[in-house]
């Protein structure tokens, strides 16, 4: 079986997955507190990963690249505790900003299952299995069932995408490492934000 449909397939399996292990209230805080680790983790992995992958650990590079990150994780911060009002606007702004930069890594991922040398299947089917559920745990509490098929339906999209372009793709087409970084942040604000101020994934919302 080509790479490509295994890299499709695997988010809607992890999507599948979402009420095995959610909608069960006895599991339910510790699939949350598991996800408040798997999240960033993820995206640590889609920020730094391809970096390293191609050009080393550059401790400088990847410093700057943490600093972007920080910034876009505070920013909304700053913008929330200024403007009270606007804060569940700047939420849904940091979730758009975040799955932006999801988007621009799922195209990296689909280009580079279009290339001449092997692709480790098992590693990258558990990594989008895992990015297919962590856009539903983010979308589906907060904007139902819809808004989070259109998630993971963009996500598949970019992928194919990056397949089909691989070959016009710009030479190291990255999306920009730094704006990866920011938007990946502005992303882990949105999960640091429910983790302290209450989350849209409990049962008793």
């Amino acid at each position: 079986m080509p790479p490509i449909i295994y890299a499709m397939i695997a988010p809607v399996i992890g999507v599948l997955l979402y009420p095995l292990l959610h909608d069960h209230p006895k599991i339910t805080r510790v699939f949350d507190r598991c996800m408040y680790v798997m999240v960033p983790l993820l995206v640590l992995t889609h920020v730094l990963g391809h970096h390293i992958e191609h050009r080393g650990w550059e401790v400088g590079v990847i410093s700057i690249l943490l600093g972007v990150m920080l910034v876009g994780l505070l920013v909304p911060i700053g913008i929330e505790h200024t403007f009270h009002s606007i804060a569940p606007t700047t939420e849904a702004l940091s979730i758009i900003a975040g799955f932006i930069g999801l988007g621009f890594h799922a195209m990296i991922e689909g280009a580079s299952l279009n290339a001449d040398t092997p692709t480790a299947m098992i590693p990258i089917t558990v990594h989008r299995l895992a990015v297919g559920l962590m856009i539903w745990w983010i979308l589906h509490p907060r904007y139902g069932t819809f808004i989070a098929i259109i998630g993971v339906s963009g996500l598949l999209s970019a992928t194919f995408v990056g397949f089909v372009l691989a070959d016009t793709l710009p030479n190291g087409f990255t999306g920009s490492d730094f704006f990866q970084a920011f938007v990946g942040g502005s992303l882990l604000h949105v999960i640091f934000h429910e983790r302290y101020h209450g989350s849209p994934h409990d049962h008793g919302h």
